[in-house]
């Protein structure tokens, strides 16, 4: 049966719908929630197989950290690939062509909101629309160990949302961020904090271990916070375990132990020049350790294989 309209004037009014939505005198098509939200997952990667990202493993060794920046041009051909499965009709065609800049910037909002929307949190930092993004592969035992890791990430001071973070494996961690950061920090998990020494590294003669002094609320020493010498180089306890005929193996001398961070502290800093029960617990607390990653101008940070000793994890 033929037609009751005519194929060039229902092409025609359709066409001049769209210049009249550009023109703002006509309703602009609305993109749907699922379809957006759907879009800024694939333009995160989402769904995207990980040999398509690493395509070969010797890429990624075991115990490193590979840096990378998402190329938007990249993205946007990626969506119109997406959106091209849908066109079914001339009309589909002309609303792509006349509203992929509005398509783009739809998603590129959705990409901001779309980690706290899968989370079902409110964003906690807001993000550049259309900006950069930038992010990791991080591929460590560290990733198994401590699943609830934390990570900042921080442009001159200011803190940079997250826009997705996921581990590909049981070892390998994926983490997308809005904006180029220049300091990344790998933090343990708040369930870290212990009492606990650590071991030195190189080892010294008459110690076995250490601990770094912290202060107590004494002359302008805050409470718990590490103590550092004139040339910002945290202060030291130093202690062994027992030893001698009889002592079990592996068990702390307090006493030497006590009377080395008494020495050690700075003047004024202990009440009456003692180190009480509660001092010393506070000098004792292992809280979660802090791994950063600094960068100068220019992104990536730094090779990880050169700032890795523990001298300089911050607690």
């Amino acid at each position: 049966m033929a037609s009751l309209t005519n194929r060039g004037d229902l092409h025609s009014d359709v066409v001049n719908q769209f210049i009249q939505a550009q023109a703002g005198e006509y309703p602009p098509p609305v993109l749907p929630d699922n379809l957006r939200n759907w879009l800024a997952q694939l333009s995160l990667l989402y769904g995207v197989p990980v040999e398509y990202m690493v395509p070969d493993i010797r890429l990624l060794p075991i115990e490193s950290i590979r840096f990378f920046y998402l190329d938007r041009n990249w993205l946007d051909r990626m969506v119109d690939g997406a959106l091209s499965v849908g066109v079914l009709s001339s009309a589909d065609s002309v609303f792509n062509l006349s509203f992929y800049k509005q398509i783009y910037d739809e998603v590129d909002k959705a990409q901001l909101t779309l980690r706290s929307t899968l989370r079902e949190t409110p964003p906690a930092v807001s993000g550049e629309v259309g900006g950069p993004i930038t992010g990791f592969v991080f591929r460590s035992q560290v990733v198994s160990d401590f699943p609830g890791i934390e990570i900042n990430l921080t442009q001159g001071g200011k803190p940079l949302p997250i826009i997705r973070m996921d581990t590909l494996s049981s070892n390998t961690l994926l983490c997308m961020v809005s904006g180029v950061p220049d300091k990344v920090e790998f933090i343990q998990p708040g369930e870290g904090l212990q009492f606990g020494l650590f071991p030195n590294d190189p080892p010294q003669d008459g110690s076995d271990f250490h601990l770094f002094l912290r202060g107590l609320g004494q002359s302008g020493y805050p409470a718990g916070v590490q103590i550092e010498d004139e040339r910002g180089t945290k202060l030291r306890g130093y202690g062994s375990f027992r030893a001698g005929d009889g002592q079990p193996e592996g068990v702390v001398d307090i006493k030497s132990l006590v009377d080395n961070i008494t020495t050690t502290m700075p003047t004024g800093s202990l009440q009456d020049g003692k180190l009480t029960s509660g001092g010393f617990a506070i000098q004792m607390t292992k809280t979660a350790q802090k791994q950063p990653y600094e960068s100068g101008s220019n992104f990536p940070p730094c090779n990880p294989s050169t700032n890795t000793d523990p001298v300089k994890n911050e607690q």
